[in-house]
C-alpha cells in the first residue's frame, strides 16, 4: 500500500504578516540611516552657512563707544537657565574633540563666601556652594551670585578665548581655560596663578564686574579719555560713558575700537586697532542682539 504524501506545513497568516513587517522595519531603519549619512555633511554645512550670513548681516555703522550695552542687559542675574546655557553650549561648540570643550567640561568650583565692598559696604557677589560642576552650572551659579548676565559670561569668553565658538572651543588648551575671562591677566605679564582655572576664571570676572560698581571704583559714568591701544602714540578720545555696564567693559578692558576696528567688523584693522570691545559689541549683537 503506497504511502500517503504529508502536506507542506502551511505557516499561518499571521507570523507571515509579523515577518514581513519586521522585514520592512529592518529596511526602513537602514534606509534611515542611509539618509543621515547622506545629509549629515548637508546639515552641517547648512548650520555654518546660517552662521556665517548672520555674522555678516551684523555691522558696527550705529556703533556708540558710550552705550556698549545696557544696564538691565548686563546685570540681569537670570538671564538664562543652566540649562539654557547648556544649549547654548551644545549648539555653538558643535563637536568637541575632547571633554576641555565647555560643552562637555566638568570641574570643581570652590565655594566661596559673600564678598562686601570695603569702601561702600554693598554686596558685591552672594555666597555659593561648591563642588563639581559642569561649565554651564559654574556660569549660572556665578551670574545668580554675582548679578551678572550669563550671556555677558558668554560673549566675554568668547571674546577673551574663543572659548564658546569655532576652532579653538573644540579642544580648548589648559593655558586658554586657565585664563578664560582673562580676569587678572595683563597684557604683559602671565595670569595671576591663584586666579587661574576655568572656574576660578568664572568666579574672578564677574566679580570684577560687578565690583566696579557696588565698590564705586574706577571709571564711573561721565566723561572719560578712552585710548584706541596700550601704545600711547596711537591716540584715543573723549568718550562720554552713559551707563555704569559700559564703564565696567571700559574697567575691564580699557580701549575703545579705532576707526580701522569698526570697519574691519571681524577682520584685522591697523597697527593701531584693539579689539576687546569691539568684539564684545560683534557677539553680542551676533547671539544676543
Amino acid at each position: 500500500m503506497a504511502k500517503r504524501r504529508s502536506r507542506p506545513r502551511r505557516t499561518p497568516r499571521a507570523t507571515i504578516l509579523r515577518r514581513r513587517r519586521i522585514a520592512f522595519g529592518v529596511v526602513a531603519l537602514v534606509l534611515v540611516g542611509l539618509v543621515m549619512l547622506a545629509i549629515a555633511p548637508l546639515v552641517s554645512l547648512t548650520a555654518a552657512w546660517n552662521t556665517e550670513v548672520r555674522r555678516q548681516a551684523v555691522d558696527l555703522r550705529d556703533f556708540d563707544p558710550g552705550t556698549l550695552i545696557s544696564d538691565a542687559e548686563f546685570y540681569d542675574g537670570d538671564a538664562m537657565t543652566a540649562g539654557e546655557i547648556q544649549s547654548f553650549l551644545d549648539d555653538q561648540v558643535g563637536e568637541c574633540r575632547d571633554d576641555s570643550c565647555l560643552a562637555r567640561l566638568r570641574t570643581e568650583l570652590p565655594a566661596r563666601g559673600p564678598i562686601v565692598s570695603d569702601a561702600t559696604g554693598a554686596t558685591v557677589c552672594e555666597g555659593y556652594d561648591g563642588g563639581e560642576l559642569s561649565a554651564a552650572e559654574i556660569i549660572d551659579r556665578i551670574q545668580r551670585a554675582c548679578g551678572i548676565s550669563a550671556k555677558v559670561l558668554l560673549v566675554t569668553l568668547q571674546k577673551e578665548q574663543s572659548l564658546v565658538s569655532g576652532r579653538t572651543a573644540r579642544a580648548p588648551s589648559p593655558e586658554q581655560l586657565g585664563a578664560a575671562m582673562g580676569a587678572r591677566c595683563p597684557d604683559d605679564a602671565p595670569c595671576d596663578p591663584g586666579r587661574s582655572g576655568f572656574a576660578l576664571q568664572i568666579a574672578q570676572g564677574a566679580t570684577d564686574l560687578k565690583s566696579y560698581s557696588a565698590s564705586d571704583f574706577m571709571r564711573q559714568p561721565g566723561q572719560h579719555y578712552i585710548a584706541y591701544s596700550p601704545d600711547p602714540s596711537c591716540g584715543g578720545s573723549d568718550v562720554t560713558i552713559t551707563n555704569e555696564a559700559t564703564a565696567a567693559l571700559y574697567n575691564y578692558t580699557p580701549y575703545q575700537p579705532n576707526p580701522a576696528a569698526i570697519a574691519a567688523r571681524w577682520g584685522t584693522g591697523d597697527a593701531c586697532s584693539a579689539y576687546g570691545n569691539r568684539n564684545f559689541a560683534l557677539y553680542w549683537a551676533l547671539w544676543f542682539g
